[in-house]
């Protein structure tokens, strides 16, 4: 229908109240079919972000209670070596 025949059979305020629908239409539908993609692509970008913190908490978690082990042995070993020398020394001084 062209739009000089809807003014001329129905009046101005409706033909602007038609075209406004229509822009409401055609709004909504942007902001359910493209913004909502977007929001869907952030969300997911997000989620991908929080899973790779989380793997990257557990990596290092697991890191660092390989290095405490790895610590602990040696300070063990240190103290046994500062123990064999002072019951040593303590051998030579009861000589």
């Amino acid at each position: 229908m062209d739009i000089f025949a809807i003014i001329e059979k129905f009046g101005i305020p409706v033909a602007v109240a038609m075209a406004f629908g229509f822009f409401i239409w055609k709004q909504n539908k942007f902001i359910q079919d493209t913004l909502m993609e977007e929001l869907e692509e952030s969300f997911k970008r997000l989620e991908d972000i929080i899973i790779g913190l989380i793997n990257a908490q557990k990596k290092l978690q697991t890191d660092f209670g390989r290095e405490l082990a790895r610590l602990e042995g040696s300070y063990r070993a240190l103290a046994n070596t500062i123990n064999k020398l002072l019951e040593k020394d303590r051998k030579r001084d009861n000589k």
